[in-house]
C-alpha cells in the first residue's frame, strides 16, 4: 500500500511539473510577442507631496527608446539614446537579457540587476515603474513608452 501512495505522489509530482513549465512558456511567448520591436520613451511622471507630476522632457530624452529582440525563446533589450548640443550624438547599450514575468521586469545592466514593475495600458503603450532620487527624496518614476509605428 506505502509503495502504491509513493508511486501516485511521485507520477501526481511529474504532472504538476511538467504543466506549470507550459504555462511559463506560454507567458514567455506572449510577453516576447508584445513587446518583440521598438519603443520610444514619451512621458516621465514621479510622485511629491503625494500628488502625480509631469517631468518635462529635454528633446534628447524624447529619442530614447528600447529595442527588444527575440532568439532561441529568450528576450534581449537594447537601450538607445541621444545627447549633445542637438542630440546629434547617438549611442546603445548592448543587448542585455530580460526577464518578464507577471508584471515585473528584470536584468542586468553592466554590473547592476535591476527589478522594475511594469505595467501595460494597451497594445501600444506601456510603463517601467521604478524609485530613484529626485531632489533629495526616494521618488517612484514611472516611464511611459509607445510602441514605434
Amino acid at each position: 500500500m506505502k509503495k502504491l501512495f509513493s508511486v501516485l505522489f511521485f507520477c501526481l509530482l511529474i504532472i504538476s511539473c511538467q504543466s506549470q513549465k507550459i504555462v511559463d512558456q506560454q507567458n514567455h511567448e506572449t510577453n516576447a510577442k508584445y513587446f518583440s520591436g521598438t519603443w520610444m520613451f514619451v512621458q516621465k511622471n514621479f510622485q511629491e507631496g503625494g500628488e502625480t507630476k509631469v517631468f518635462n522632457l529635454h528633446e534628447c530624452m524624447k529619442q530614447y527608446e528600447l529595442i527588444f529582440k527575440n532568439k532561441d525563446q529568450k528576450t534581449f533589450m537594447t537601450k538607445t539614446f541621444a545627447t549633445g548640443k542637438d542630440c546629434n550624438i547617438k549611442s546603445k547599450s548592448d543587448d542585455f537579457l530580460v526577464m518578464i514575468t507577471g508584471d515585473m521586469i528584470s536584468y542586468r545592466e553592466e554590473d547592476l540587476k535591476k527589478v522594475d514593475q511594469l505595467k501595460i495600458y494597451s497594445v501600444n503603450k506601456f510603463s517601467i515603474i521604478y524609485s530613484d532620487i529626485i531632489n533629495g527624496n526616494v521618488t517612484e518614476i514611472e516611464d511611459f513608452y509607445q510602441r514605434k509605428k
